[in-house]
């Protein structure tokens, strides 16, 4: 998921803890998991209209650090890691 909205790939997942955020996005296709007949309708669907890349912002929507926030939080458990060890 995180890779798709990087990269600007629209997606198709089944149903699970993300749900509530991926379904106000245009670009994310739901379908219940399980459910092999939701899956061939979601298929059928995508082969006749292809969803919207995702933009921008779409990482942000979804809560995924920045290249820059997630630097700092590995640069910060080093530090802190290398603090326990001495």
């Amino acid at each position: 998921m995180v890779d798709a909205a990087w990269y600007g790939v629209a997606l198709v997942v089944s149903d699970h803890d993300l749900t509530a955020r991926l379904c106000q996005h245009a670009w994310a296709r739901l379908f219940p998991a399980g459910d092999p007949g939701a899956l061939a309708v979601e298929l059928d669907r995508l082969r006749a209209e292809s969803p919207p890349r995702p933009g921008p912002r779409a990482p942000r929507a979804l809560g995924v650090p920045t290249a820059a926030e997630q630097a700092a939080f590995l640069t910060d458990t080093y530090t802190r890691l290398l603090a326990e060890e001495r």
